[in-house]
């Protein structure tokens, strides 16, 4: 899917895999110095969403992840890792919450919410793949 973002007069898409977003609008230098100020957001629709809800959500990634997320406050953001039994990585995903929700921000969103739906076992949560309905931009 290619970012309608994309269109917007000046936009230059990436020439590798992340071709379905923009690189940069001209200037990747100012650009870059926008955002590292707070002034700018970036075009991550390329990227996939899996949400998780419920009661145990944060406790659960957080026996499940590399990154303690438990105290994780709505609106903070952090990176966590799903490692193999062998320790290789396997899912990389941002993950902000909003109180209700984690949202989680991946490239391998169908693999992740696959590997968390089977994970649920007792615990209070639901995983979903909501791609289709979201796109993320960064700050």
């Amino acid at each position: 899917m290619t970012s309608p973002v994309l269109a917007r007069h000046g936009a230059v898409p990436d020439a590798a895999a992340d071709a379905a977003v923009a690189w940069h609008y001209g200037d990747p230098t100012a650009e870059q110095r926008a955002l590292q100020a707070g002034r700018a957001v970036v075009d991550q629709s390329h990227l996939g969403i899996v949400t998780v809800t419920g009661p145990d959500r944060l406790s659960w990634l957080d026996s499940l992840s590399t990154q303690a997320v438990g105290r994780l406050a709505p609106g903070q953001s952090s990176e966590l890792m799903i490692l193999s039994p062998q320790g290789r990585i396997e899912h990389v995903a941002g993950a902000v919450d909003d109180g209700e929700t984690v949202w989680l921000i991946t490239e391998t969103a169908e693999g992740l919410a696959t590997f968390l739906d089977r994970m649920r076992f007792m615990l209070r949560v639901e995983v979903a793949d909501v791609t289709a309905e979201w796109a993320a931009l960064g700050e």
